[in-house]
C-alpha cells in the first residue's frame, strides 16, 4: 500500500509548475529535482517566508518532506494547501492517499466485530470520528475531488477499492461506468 501511495503520488506530482524562474529559485527547483530535499527544506522555508502564497513553493516543501519520511508535515502543509486554494489535484491525491492509508491502518487493527457494528452505520451523520469507515470516507472525498479534476484511471481505482470496502454500491456502479466510458 505505501508503494502504491508513493507511485501514485509521485506520479500526481511530476510535472510542478509555476515555481517563478529567478536564480535562486531555479537553484531550488534543482535541487529538489536532484533529490536534495534536506538542503531544499530551509531554503523554501525562506522562500515562503516573503511569498507565502506561492503554491508551487509550498507543494515542493510538502513534497520534500514527504519524500524525507516527514509525512506528518507534509500532510500539515497539503492541509493548509487544500483550505486555501480550490481544485489542486496534486492536493487533493496527497490528503485522499493519506487517508486511505491510515484506514488500511485502522482496519488492521479493528476487529471483525467492531467491523460489523461500524458498517451497520454508514450514514453521514452516524459516523464515530477517527474511526475507520469515517477515515475511508474522508479518504473517498479528497480522492472524488481529485478524479473531477483530473479523470485518472489510479485514482478511480482506489476510489472503488474504498467503495468495496465501505459497502457503496452506487458509487461503485458510478465509477465502473464511468470506466467504460472513458
Amino acid at each position: 500500500m505505501k508503494l502504491k501511495f508513493s507511485i501514485l503520488f509521485f506520479l500526481s506530482s511530476a510535472c510542478l509548475a509555476g515555481f517563478s524562474q529567478d536564480k535562486h529559485q531555479t537553484s531550488v527547483e534543482r535541487l529538489f529535482y536532484l533529490g536534495e530535499y534536506e538542503r531544499v527544506i530551509p531554503l523554501l522555508k525562506e522562500n515562503l517566508n516573503s511569498q507565502p502564497a506561492d503554491l508551487a513553493a509550498q507543494k515542493m516543501l510538502a513534497q520534500s518532506f514527504f519524500y524525507i519520511g516527514d509525512v506528518l508535515n507534509a500532510y500539515i502543509l497539503y492541509k493548509e494547501i487544500a483550505e486555501n486554494t480550490s481544485n489542486d489535484y496534486d492536493t487533493y491525491v496527497f490528503l485522499g492517499n493519506y487517508y486511505y492509508v491510515a484506514a488500511n491502518k485502522l482496519a488492521e487493527t479493528t476487529t471483525q466485530e467492531e467491523k460489523k457494528v461500524r458498517f451497520r452505520f454508514r450514514k453521514e451523520e452516524e459516523k464515530e470520528p477517527g474511526t475507520m469507515i469515517e477515515t475511508y470516507y474522508k479518504a473517498s472525498e479528497y480522492l472524488e475531488k481529485a478524479y473531477i479534476i483530473r479523470n485518472c484511471d489510479e485514482v478511480r481505482k482506489s476510489l472503488i477499492e474504498i467503495y468495496t470496502i465501505t459497502g457503496n454500491k452506487e458509487k461503485i456502479a458510478q465509477h465502473k461506468k464511468s470506466a467504460k466510458n472513458d
